[in-house]
């Protein structure tokens, strides 16, 4: 980004306030000096001027524009990028330092908040605050009451959110949620061969220089929000109050979303297709609460009504096929020249809330919460499809799919029934014990009807055979027993015990039992040293665990995991789901705050939660699913397929040391480290008449494969406060977020012969059971490294002119480096690439995606190394009919200065 020039208006400001500086930085008469360190009002203001700039380096290829290996098949002619636009230098405005935000050059101001009692001579006062003022993530609220006796608010808010400005598209929104698509570009497309199309679009071999991308429009897809709250508060009597509140909240914007027009997850050059579009977002959120409370010195009740109602603008969204102006005779069912989908309903949903404590005697209080609630959705259903050429839906042949008729009823006639109840008992026995008890309990029951749909995948199929909404409910309690003992002076020792129990409707896991134990120590007993230590061990429990997926295909039969038929299923037999399977999880935190001295104190804290799911039995295998064991294993074992273990860690610590009356330093670390390891599968469906000792590795423990993903995040941050006598204040620091992920994978079979068993499983061999499949595409393989790390230096020099005025000078500076392997290599292209070496290359597409389709271990993009991250060429020839948007938040490098005035009064 270009620097900016500051406005004479700019100019005269930050003279004047730097001028004010030093026309009073000059010793005053002791009089004067002791009246202006008086303690100023209350009310407050904060306003200036602000100059911010920068430049977003993150995507050099970007700035080159098109080329790059597949353009000439020389990275050094044309060192560009595949598959985007022309080049441009991405706005720091539309950047992820503004993401949340709104950081505008010129006036503005900080803060207020102002309060004016005994207003017009009466007992009322108002109360004005705000931030952000006038810009677009400004805040306002004011308070009009009487201390005692009742209170109303007004409070609004902005937010914007920017999602991306590297993003590009040839779609133009029609109509609310219509976007079209140029007719020309989409004859051209269509009359286009398969053969030549990756070319075409990216502008590569014969066609370069006039690709369909290398045109594309710019766009930022954004959202911004509004709410407003009216809120009032009115104590009738001193034991009555009642009170109420309404919030409105809308929002609107555009944010990207994919969309595929194929029954398979697939837009190769000659089945499916595929768009990244800007979803269209426009909603409006109304909550409303009414209530009431009153109390006593022993009890107290409370009751509210909450009504919450969406209402959804833009119901659904239709789009242009890009690909297709007209339906190709023969093939027309599987060519939609258009798509649609359902966006989120409108719906309501109202509560009542139902409170109440009491002390039952002495030393024993009962407090108790019910709230039931009804939740309703009745958004009228959209028909099956927009693509006339499929018919037959509801089931009967020759019926029309792109209309409601066919359809089981007009609307899903959502309603759901909540029950949440919370009970607490608290005693206090003995003067140095406390126990407490507590139970809770929540209903969710669906009672939305079941119908029977025909359904058109990706408007791009025939329809369904018939399948049925599943009305998920479920309900859950808990019950808790704790003790608290008071061994001395603020320090306690507390032991407990926790169970939960989950039943749940048309899920894998109906019935499970979780019980958890406790214990926590928290010692203050000395001056400088404060202690603290929990820990907390659970074992969750399913009764029995069946995926409705897997059953034997002929018979319909469950099959459980250790169950020995070799039907092939359609979800592995052992997958289990993280939220219902069988669970160890130990948790522990500690803390402790030192004093060293009066002028040197630091505190450290750790934490960490262990969830493990790889446990034998039970549920889960009795014995290990591991194809290769004892001196062979490439792993330990393991009983299911998901997730393994889950585990996080947190640690850090913080030092003050106060250097002189006039300078203190501060220091502070932390770390966060996650880490998840899962398990899964490589499955193909059988032929018909085949199982899983028939077919050709199908659903073998040879086609295993593990990947981790270790992520870790480190903060550091140092500064000093310094102040010069009663009137000069520097603060200054420095602050690095750090972050570091990897996505590890690898197979755990073996491409060759079974050391157990002596047979062939080699991918070259035809051994059924045990062939060995991940190669190639397929192939078990790392990912590139993330990394993300944010610098920021703030320094803040403010200067005390009066008992009222305070001029402040800020600087900061703040850098942002992005690399992942997920968007920094997006374009709004990515299906110009070649299979292996040994197929046919793409015409004017010479970059091969791997070098061989028979490793384990390919090489990606052999013969298409770039200079950019992540240094190979990324696409895929499942993509050659998928258009995206470029989605990429780049680094960026930002400055900014402000003079401010705070103003006391």
């Amino acid at each position: 980004m270009k620097s900016q020039k500051v406005s004479p208006s700019a100019k005269m400001t930050f003279a004047l306030l730097l001028l004010s500086m030093t026309v009073v930085a000059q010793d005053k008469p002791a009089a004067e000096k002791s009246a202006e360190d008086k303690p100023s009002e209350t009310n407050v203001v904060e306003f200036g001027v602000r100059y911010r700039w920068g430049d977003v380096y993150g995507r050099p290829d970007l700035r080159l524009g098109p080329g790059g290996p597949a353009a000439s098949g020389n990275p050094s002619v044309a060192p560009g990028c595949l598959g985007c636009g022309t080049a441009f230098d991405p706005l720091l405005r539309t950047s992820k330092y503004e993401e949340y935000r709104d950081l505008r050059n010129g006036l503005f101001i900080r803060n207020l908040d102002a309060t004016f009692d005994n207003l017009l001579g009466s007992h009322n006062y108002v109360r004005v605050q705000s931030q952000k003022t006038l810009y677009r993530d400004q805040s306002y609220l004011a308070t009009f009451g009487q201390y005692g006796k009742f209170k109303f608010q007004f409070r609004y808010d902005e937010i914007p959110h920017v999602f991306s400005n590297t993003t590009r598209t040839f779609f133009v929104q029609t109509a609310p949620g219509v976007w079209s698509f140029p007719a020309a570009i989409r004859s051209t497309l269509q009359a286009s061969a398969s053969s030549n199309l990756p070319s075409l679009i990216a502008g590569t071999g014969t066609n370069a220089q006039q690709g369909v991308v290398t045109d594309f429009n710019f766009i930022t897809p954004s959202l911004m929000r509004k709410a407003g709250t009216i809120s009032a508060s009115y104590d009738l009597t001193p034991n009555l109050n009642l009170n109420g509140m309404y919030w409105r909240e809308s929002q609107n914007g555009t944010r990207p979303i994919g969309l595929i027009m194929n029954s398979s997850p697939s837009a190769s050059a000659t089945s499916g297709f595929g768009v990244e579009l800007p979803e269209t977002i426009s909603y409006f959120n109304n909550l409303v609460r009414v209530g009431a409370d009153y109390g006593k010195r022993d009890w107290g009740v409370e009751a509210a009504y909450v009504g919450s109602f969406l209402r959804e603008n833009i119901p659904s969204m239709t789009w242009d096929n890009p690909f297709l102006l007209t339906q190709p005779v023969g093939a027309e069912v599987k060519s939609p020249t258009s798509g649609r989908s359902a966006l989120y309903p409108s719906n309501h949903a109202q509560y009542l809330d139902l409170a109440a404590a009491t002390n039952l005697t002495k030393y024993m209080r009962l407090q108790a919460a019910i709230s039931p609630g009804w939740l309703r959705q009745d958004e009228p259903f959209l028909p099956y499809t927009t693509n006339e050429a499929i018919t037959g839906c509801g089931g009967t042949s020759g019926a029309s799919c792109t209309t409601t008729a066919s359809l089981p009823a007009s609307s899903l006639e959502g309603s759901k029934q909540t029950l949440a109840m919370n009970f607490t008992l608290v005693s206090l026995p003995w003067k140095s014990f406390q126990i407490k008890a507590g139970y809770r309990h929540y209903d969710y029951n669906n009672n939305t009807p079941i119908h029977t749909f025909t359904p058109t995948e990706g408007d791009a199929s025939s329809p369904g055979s018939g399948d049925e909404n599943t009305a998920f409910g479920f309900n859950r309690k808990n019950f808790e027993l704790t003790g608290n003992w008071f061994f001395a002076k603020k320090s306690s020792a507390k032991l407990g015990y926790q169970v939960e129990w989950m039943d749940r409707s048309h899920r894998d896991v109906e019935h499970s039992l979780e019980h958890t134990f406790l214990g926590a120590v928290d010692v203050a007993h000395w001056k400088d040293l404060l202690f603290r230590l929990s820990y907390r061990h659970s074992i969750r429990d399913p009764d029995a665990y069946q995926d409705h997926q897997s059953t034997d295909p002929v018979t319909g039969a469950p099959i459980t995991c250790n169950d020995s038929s070799v039907a092939f299923t359609a979800d592995q037999r052992c997958s289990r789901r993280f939220d219902e399977s069988h669970r160890v999880r130990n948790r522990g935190d500690a803390m402790v705050e030192y004093d060293i001295s009066d002028r040197l104190s630091f505190s450290a804290f750790g934490g960490t939660t262990q969830d493990n799911y790889n446990q034998r039995g039970n549920t889960n295998s009795s014995t290990p699913l591991n194809f290769l064991t004892g001196a062979a294993a490439t792993t330990s074992p393991y009983y299911v397929y998901g997730i393994l273990k889950d585990i996080s860690y947190n640690y850090g610590l913080d030092a003050d040391f106060t250097l002189s009356s006039q300078v203190s330093l501060f220091a502070e670390y932390s770390r966060e480290h996650n880490y998840r390891r899962m398990i899964s599968r490589n499955r193909t469906p059988p032929d018909s008449g085949q199982d899983i000792l028939t077919c050709a590795g199908c659903d073998t423990a040879n086609n295993d494969w593990e990947s981790t993903t270790p992520e870790k995040v480190d903060i550091w941050t140092a500064g000093a406060d310094i102040h010069f006598g009663k009137k000069i204040f520097l603060s200054t620091y420095y602050s690095l977020t750090a972050g570091h992920s990897d996505t590890l994978s690898h197979f755990l079979g073996i491409n060759g012969i079974d050391p157990s068993t002596g047979n062939d499983c080699a991918n070259s061999a035809t051994t059924a059971a045990c062939r060995f499949l991940l190669v190639g595409t397929t192939a078990a393989t790392n990912y590139r490294e993330r990394v993300r790390r944010t610098h920021e230096v703030v320094a803040v020099f403010k200067y005390k002119l009066t008992r009222n005025i305070m001029p402040k000078v800020e600087f900061r500076y703040q850098q942002f480096d992005n690399k992942d392997f997920q968007t920094s290599p997006m374009t709004q292209y990515g299906g110009c690439m070649s299979p292996a070496p040994t197929s046919a290359a793409v015409l004017g597409c010479p970059i091969n995606i791997i070098d061989s389709t028979t490793s384990p271990t390919p090489t990606l993009s052999p013969n298409g190394p770039t200079s950019f991250y992540p240094y190979f060429q990324v696409g895929d020839t499942s993509a050659a009919r998928y258009l995206f948007l470029g989605v990429d938040q780049p680094s960026y490098r930002a400055y900014s200065i402000s003079a401010t005035l705070e103003f006391h009064f």
